[in-house]
């Protein structure tokens, strides 16, 4: 369905983020004068990780994109004609 993609990056990226916000949670409920600072952290975590899991998901063709050569033979046969002569 995702077409090469490992789970593992996902599961990255959403646990990371989870230790996050669970670590400033832990510090605002140590220190309840911060909420209004860690706040705006919430909501950027929040971003990324929608960010991170939207690219993740990302649909993508199921064939092989990088099977064939892009590079011109004709271009490549002019450049290297100039350096032997």
């Amino acid at each position: 369905m995702f077409y090469g993609r490992r789970l593992r990056q996902l599961l990255v990226v959403w646990g990371l983020s989870l230790l996050l916000l669970v670590g400033l949670y832990r510090i605002e409920v140590v220190i309840p004068a911060l909420h209004d600072m860690i706040l705006p952290v919430y909501w950027i975590i929040a971003g990324f990780t929608a960010f991170m899991t939207l690219r993740w998901l990302r649909a993508r063709s199921p064939e092989n994109r990088r099977g064939k050569d892009r590079r011109h033979a004709d271009r490549r046969g002019d450049a290297s004609a100039g350096d032997e002569g």
